[in-house]
This record gives C-alpha cells, sequence and structure tokens, in this order.
C-alpha cells in the first residue's frame, strides 16, 4: 500500500503540474472533427496491463498512469493560441474479476482546474481464448469513455479491440486493433457560427504494450495509435 501511495503523489502532485489544455476559439467544422479526434480519443480507454484474465472474482487490480497527448497542432486551429507542445493527464485506474475469463476496468480523473480535464472511462474484457500450449491469450475488449475539457469541450467515445497477448513470466507482450466512434460538443465559445455545435468521427485503432511484473505489482507501457500517438505508463498491483 505505501508502494501505490507514493506512486499516487508522484503522478498527482508532481513538482511540475500537468499542463492544462487549451482549444482555441473560431473553430471551423473540419477543424472540431481533429479536436475531437485529438482530445476524444486521446482520451479514451486504455487497458495498460497484463492482458491475461484477473481470474475470477478474487482477481482485483489497482494503478496509476501517466498519459502523454501530442496536442501541438491544436494550437494551428482556428483563432489559433499558445499551445502546450505535449500534455500529460493522470488516471486512477481499477480492475476486477467477473468471472474466470472476463473482467471489468475502470479508469478516471475527477475534473480539477489544475489539468482542466476530467475523464470516466469503463471496459468490459472477454478472454475466449487461452492457447494451451503456448502462452497466449486472445480478448475482446468492449469500452467507452467521457471527457470534460475545461467545460468548453465534451467527448463520448464507444469502440472495440481484438487483442493478443503472450505472457512469458516476467513479461507480457500485447498487440491489438479495433474501431473507435467518437461524438463531441463544442461549447459557443469555441466555433465559427456563435453556437454550440455536435461533431461525429469515427477512426481505427491500433495498439501494442508491455507488461512487467514483480511480485504483485507492476509496470505496463503501451503506445496507442489512432490519427495521433498515444503514450501512457501505469503502475500498479494485481491483489
Amino acid at each position: 500500500m505505501r508502494y501505490l501511495l507514493t506512486l499516487a503523489l508522484i503522478l498527482l502532485f508532481p513538482k511540475t503540474s500537468y499542463a492544462v489544455i487549451s482549444i482555441p476559439s473560431s473553430l471551423s467544422a473540419g477543424e472540431q472533427e481533429l479536436v475531437l479526434q485529438t482530445l476524444g480519443f486521446g482520451t479514451s480507454f486504455r487497458p495498460v496491463n497484463n492482458p491475461y484474465p484477473l481470474g475470477g472474482y478474487s482477481g482485483f487490480e489497482m494503478g496509476l498512469s501517466a498519459n502523454n497527448i501530442p496536442t501541438q497542432d491544436i494550437g494551428l486551429y482556428g483563432g489559433g493560441s499558445s499551445v502546450e507542445k505535449n500534455v500529460t493527464y493522470p488516471l486512477i485506474s481499477i480492475g476486477k474479476g467477473i468471472f474466470d475469463n472476463i473482467d471489468i476496468l475502470f479508469n478516471f480523473i475527477p475534473y480539477g482546474e489544475s489539468t482542466g480535464i476530467g475523464i470516466y472511462a469503463g471496459a468490459l474484457r472477454w478472454s475466449f481464448f487461452q492457447a494451451t500450449f503456448v502462452p497466449a491469450s486472445f480478448g475482446l475488449l468492449l469500452h467507452g469513455s467521457s471527457t470534460n475539457v475545461n467545460n468548453v469541450f465534451n467527448s463520448q467515445t464507444v469502440g472495440a479491440d481484438i487483442i493478443t497477448g503472450v505472457n512469458i513470466e516476467p513479461f507480457s507482450f500485447y498487440l491489438g486493433a479495433g474501431s473507435i466512434h467518437g461524438q463531441g460538443q463544442f461549447n459557443s465559445t469555441l466555433t465559427t457560427t456563435g453556437f454550440s455545435e455536435n461533431q461525429v468521427v469515427r477512426a481505427f485503432h491500433t495498439l501494442i504494450g508491455l507488461n512487467v511484473e514483480i511480485a504483485s505489482f507492476f509496470t505496463a507501457f503501451e503506445i496507442d495509435v489512432y490519427n495521433t500517438t498515444i503514450i501512457a505508463l501505469k503502475f500498479g498491483a494485481r491483489l
């Protein structure tokens, strides 16, 4: 527990605070779609853990992650603004086994002025095939998320991924692909029309990750590719 509390302090209260995401005004419909792809997909659910099932009712996982979104291009849209090249935001993660091969997973960070972002995301993971003679597994990940940025941009995403993993203790490698659907609501202060507007986008999604376990603890690194590339690093424990 002391290990996780230390990680919480590092991730949630670092010496240099997480950058607040800035969104320019006077965004056209096309530019709104690009912002939705960057921020909506960039804050969607991602597992960042061992793809092997948690193991039924007794399986429980908790962790803390840092997620990085490249946001520099957003500053070129609309009326333009000064935007950080990259924005890093923290997430608290909880996972619980339901049956032997079905897990529910949650990622969240309450809205705060220090980050200007609030995220609630969840997923149902079903490991539908585990090989007998090789340490490989295949799973289906159904996920959704809701994001608030500075109270002027809100997005919701739903998606489905097929993920395959190989476990060679203490390492786990995994990769996956699927589709993601997002919709976003832009406050009237961000649009060229002066009215609130909604946009919808879809994209193909790929991911690759590495998980390293030491006793009950783990470190996971994941790269997700949409129209942009998101990098996530998580520290946690399976109990």
